[in-house]
Parts: C-alpha cells; sequence; structure tokens
C-alpha cells in the first residue's frame, strides 16, 4: 500500500471515529467535532476550563 493510501485511510477512520454536533446562532451554523486521547490526563471538563483561561490570559495581554 502507498503512503497517501495509507494516509487517506488514516483520515477516513479518524473521520468515523469523531464526535460532534451542530449549532446554529443567527445565519450562521457552526459544524464542531472534537476527539480526545484516551491517555490523557485532563477531563474534558478540565480542558475547557483551560482552554478558557487561556484566551482571558491571551486578552489580559493584548
Amino acid at each position: 500500500m502507498k503512503k497517501a493510501d495509507t494516509t487517506k485511510k488514516a483520515v477516513i477512520i479518524s473521520q468515523e471515529k469523531r464526535k460532534g454536533f451542530t449549532k446554529k446562532i443567527g445565519n450562521t451554523t457552526y459544524d464542531v467535532s472534537f476527539h480526545y486521547s484516551r491517555q490523557s490526563r485532563e477531563s474534558m471538563n478540565d480542558k475547557i476550563i483551560r482552554l478558557i483561561e487561556n484566551d482571558m490570559q491571551g486578552m489580559k495581554n493584548n
């Protein structure tokens, strides 16, 4: 199997396992998908809090 074939197969498998949802706000539709590592030591809640805190820190620095 060629490398390109392997990469394409990996992308298809990855897309099949992907979780997500669609949210419409006004005239804009957001298609949100996510994945996580089973080896992660951080819960989804911890990850979201960390992302919000990092975003807020970035706003302070600007």
